[in-house]
């Protein structure tokens, strides 16, 4: 063999093996979800948990359960009206709402607000109104039976749970939930 042909088969070879790492790389980064900007904070299940099955007062006033919320993915905020980081993070999750809700169609994401303000609906709707927030309404977990049972660690926690009742991950602290990150972390979990 040539020197030429030996630096032609060795160009080939690097080639080759320069398209599989690229290949590898492309794969694992659709493999798992894109953790950007605030997203750095969001901690994917590691296990598969179903969402729990205590019940809270919908929005409507009505006991309800997570399971209704079946074959959409929701993303499910614990709140309350004295906690600042919830108050800071309430117009993105409105906004959130809002633009998803629109796009993917309500049918297919909903943004979850459940309170656990002590007073209920009395404390935390005009709250709501005086806030400016438009496309949400929040449920009531007055007692934090719904939040213990989802052994949530502070406010504000976040949780996005799949079509299925899975909890996919969760956040802890608040975000830029309308950011393009947080749209892409949520598109991830909606395609796949």
């Amino acid at each position: 063999m040539s020197w030429i042909s030996s630096v032609a088969v060795k160009k080939t070879v690097f080639a080759g093996l320069v398209a599989a790492f690229l290949a590898a790389i492309a794969g694992s980064a659709e493999a798992e979800p894109p953790l950007v900007g605030d997203m750095v904070k969001f901690v994917p299940s590691a296990e598969d948990r179903t969402a729990p099955d205590t019940p809270f007062i919908s929005a409507t006033g009505e006991p309800i359960k997570l399971d209704s919320y079946r074959g959409k993915t929701v993303l499910l905020n614990f709140w309350a009206t004295w906690c600042a980081p919830c108050v800071k993070e309430l117009p993105s999750l409105d906004r959130l709402n809002a633009e998803l809700g629109a796009e993917l169609g309500s049918d297919r994401f909903e943004v979850l607000l459940v309170s656990i303000d002590r007073g209920g609906p009395r404390v935390f709707e005009p709250f709501l109104e005086k806030l400016g927030i438009k496309s949400l309404a929040s449920a009531a977990d007055t007692k934090t039976a719904l939040l213990r049972a989802f052994k949530a660690p502070g406010l504000p926690t976040t949780f996005l749970i799949g079509p299925d009742g899975a909890i996919r991950g969760r956040l802890v602290g608040d975000a830029e939930w309308d950011s393009a990150a947080a749209k892409d972390l949520i598109n991830y979990y909606v395609s796949n």
